[in-house]
């Protein structure tokens, strides 16, 4: 019972993604016909992959370039279209994207027939005829080895498809399995950070970002109120610490000297220690000024809202000589988009400020220097640095 308590799921189920097709492969007789499937099933997804990129960057100009002549001719037209154009919404450019997903994919199809016919098909033959002559063993190898790409890319899509579920949904239990999933690190090390943290990767979530056009317009003004809506209490006060807080924190990262390790250390211990105190935010959006806040509230009550958890783990920084941030902007909360204050930390070691969430942190999910953090994060702007 503790082997298979002590199992980590999302492992198996990544080294089944590569095992079962190669399984399949070794077993199953090597023939043209299994290898045409392969190469035809591999053209179609580069195909759709295609289609999927030309209508997302056909899809961008053809709602943000209002002055095109085709988009001109169609608003005399159609005056409607008009306003649905102009406002940048999420729907109309889902819409767009994926008719123009489902046109290109057919005519790009078209186009690969006679590569498929006259080209795949003689290769095929002609691979599978010098293979027919192949020992039997060595057969059933390559077999195997023929279907890693297939494999390799299942394991992809499955890690992407995790990371963006917990990213947007949220489950503590499933993210816990992949923080401790070996396997998913190193896919989210090597594949996934440097995808999603790639500057065409960063433009889909300010993309989506414009739905909430009106939102962003106001935001400056909103983060000055953000500051002060705590009866009437400065962010330097806010973050104001005490005995107890400075000794706290010094315990908490005790002989550790690196300053990402430290930080870490207290990321872990706010996420895990103060709660999200749901009355607290109903009562704050109804009447802010009677609402105590901040870091010493936040430790005293173990409870808070994203401004106490930001708060607290600014005081906690301070006192272990880390250099921090407060950062508000909005934040995805799963369901819409709101006010939200979260904090970055300083790592010398990698020249960089690294963002920390200790507020979502607290649901389960990791979201210290976490890969496409700016997914569920838009508009930063640092109120304050120490």
């Amino acid at each position: 019972m503790d082997f298979f308590g002590s199992i980590n799921i999302i492992t198996v189920v990544l080294i089944g993604l590569v095992a079962v097709p190669v399984l399949i492969g070794v077993v199953s007789p090597f023939s043209s016909y299994r290898m045409q499937r392969l190469l035809g099933s591999l053209l179609n997804s580069l195909i759709f992959l295609a289609s999927i990129i030309l209508s997302v960057y056909l899809t961008t100009h053809f709602l943000y370039d209002t002055q095109s002549p085709l988009l001109t001719k169609l608003f005399k037209v159609i005056p409607s279209f008009y306003s649905l154009v102009t406002s940048r919404d999420i729907w109309s450019f889902v819409i767009v994207a994926a008719i123009l997903t489902a046109l290109l994919s057919g005519l790009l199809y078209l186009l690969t027939m006679p590569v498929y016919r006259f080209v795949i098909v003689p290769l095929t033959d002609k691979i599978s005829s010098a293979m027919g002559r192949m020992n039997g063993v060595v057969r059933r190898i390559l077999g195997g080895i023929w279907e890693l790409p297939k494999a390799a890319i299942l394991v992809v899509i499955c890690a992407l498809l995790l990371n963006f579920y917990v990213s947007y949904n949220g489950n503590s239990t499933l993210e816990k399995s992949i923080d401790a999933s070996g396997a998913y690190q190193y896919i989210d090390k090597t594949i996934l950070d440097p995808l999603l943290s790639s500057q065409w990767a960063q433009k889909i979530p300010v993309l989506l970002g414009d739905s909430f056009k009106q939102a962003a317009e106001s935001l400056e003004a909103r983060n000055i109120h953000l500051i002060r809506y705590f009866n009437g209490m400065t962010l330097g006060d806010a973050v104001k610490s005490n005995a107890d807080i400075d000794a706290k924190a010094k315990s908490i990262v005790g002989k550790e000297t690196d300053q990402k390790a430290k930080a870490k250390l207290l990321y872990t211990w706010v996420a895990k220690n103060i709660d999200y105190d749901s009355k607290k935010a109903a009562a704050v959006a109804a009447d802010s000024s009677r609402v105590a806040s901040g870091a010493v509230v936040a430790y005293d009550t173990r409870t808070g809202i994203c401004f106490d958890y930001s708060c607290l783990y600014v005081a906690m920084c301070r006192a272990v000589d880390v250099k921090v941030r407060f950062v508000t902007g909005l934040g995805y909360s799963g369901t819409e988009w709101g006010d939200h204050a979260w904090n970055q930390v300083y790592d010398p070691a990698g020249n960089r400020w690294i963002n920390v969430d200790t507020t979502f942190g607290s649901s389960g999910r990791s979201y210290f220097d976490r890969a496409g953090f700016d997914a569920d994060h838009q508009y930063a702007v640092v109120q304050g640095e120490w």
